[in-house]
């Protein structure tokens, strides 16, 4: 349906995770930006179909008529030269140009396309993880380059034009309170050592990848660093020997050794996902239940929206 015309900082294949593989010892996957991606597909009238995340600019030209949709952080948007906007169903002919330019260098977009992208699955998922050699066009690992051409599944000959309300949509901001649920291993913390980890500003450094974002700021001590590797959850932080938090992100290793003191609860991920190096970052704790509940209030408020 489209081919790659021009690529920024990366592109990938992604969808909603290599689940229920961990124990074979391949990561989950899946977007950085969950709710971005899962909006991205239902404004294309599907819960879960592969879609492109990229980071910077993209340009794609397309070879048949569909409907796209476009989500992700401020970003200008132009199809043929003309101004669209994001959050919405974007119909699309033969020989249309569209053109993303992010505001700010590092954010996650997703390119959704009516009916999803055809990609080999592997090990359940079209996801693409390099380091794995898995996923992705070719189902090698390989991220996709200018040149690629990719086509749609079956589509709906006809497709409902939503857009994304205002109050639905997220709001992402440089400088961001981040909720962590107490984890694993919390109470290696100290009492002073957890109130540091609340109280203190960190800085995204640019160690970070779709394996893991490293921050900078007040280093954190443990009571222990002695630990047999344990399954990683999504969003846990490490807190390794230089004291610096690590969070796990959608590639992250199935085990890890280092203690995991808290994760970064769902109803926020998206949000810590689209930061770039330079943000500043504060947790507050937040009690699991109501992490749990907060999250699916917000996925209850996207079926109304969907089903309304």
């Amino acid at each position: 349906m489209l081919t790659i015309d021009e690529i920024g900082l990366a592109a990938y294949l992604v969808d909603s995770g290599r689940r229920g593989q961990l124990h074979l010892g391949f990561c989950q996957a899946g977007p950085l930006d969950p709710l971005a991606f899962k909006l991205a597909n239902l404004l294309c009238n599907q819960p879960d179909g592969v879609a492109i995340e990229f980071l910077g600019p993209l340009t794609c030209t397309f070879t048949a008529p569909g409907c796209i949709s476009i989500t992700g952080p401020a970003a200008t948007i132009t199809l043929d030269g003309t101004a669209q906007s994001g959050w919405k169903t974007l119909p699309v002919d033969a020989g249309q140009c569209v053109q993303i330019e992010p505001a700010r260098l590092g954010t996650k977009h997703y390119l959704a396309v009516s009916g999803g992208i055809q990609a080999p699955v592997v090990m359940g998922s079209a996801c693409t993880v390099r380091r794995e050699n898995l996923g992705g066009l070719q189902g090698n690992g390989d991220t996709l380059k200018q040149g690629d051409t990719l086509a749609q599944n079956n589509a709906e000959p006809t497709l409902k034009m939503r857009s994304v309300p205002d109050w639905l949509m997220p709001h992402y901001q440089s400088n961001i309170r981040i909720a962590l649920v107490p984890g694993y291993q919390h109470d290696w913390l100290s009492p002073l050592q957890w109130r540091r980890l609340l109280n203190s500003d960190y800085t995204l450094t640019s160690q970070m990848d779709r394996m893991g974002y490293r921050l900078s700021g007040t280093p954190i001590t443990t009571r222990q660093q002695a630990l047999y590797s344990e399954a990683v959850a999504l969003g846990a932080i490490q807190i390794p020997p230089d004291g610096q938090p690590i969070v796990m992100m959608a590639d992250r290793q199935s085990l890890g050794g280092y203690p995991k003191v808290g994760t970064v609860a769902r109803c926020d991920l998206n949000h810590f996902a689209q930061c770039v190096p330079g943000d500043k970052i504060t947790f507050f704790q937040l009690d699991a239940d109501d992490a749990r509940s907060k999250w699916l209030l917000t996925l209850s408020a996207i079926t109304r929206w969907y089903q309304g």
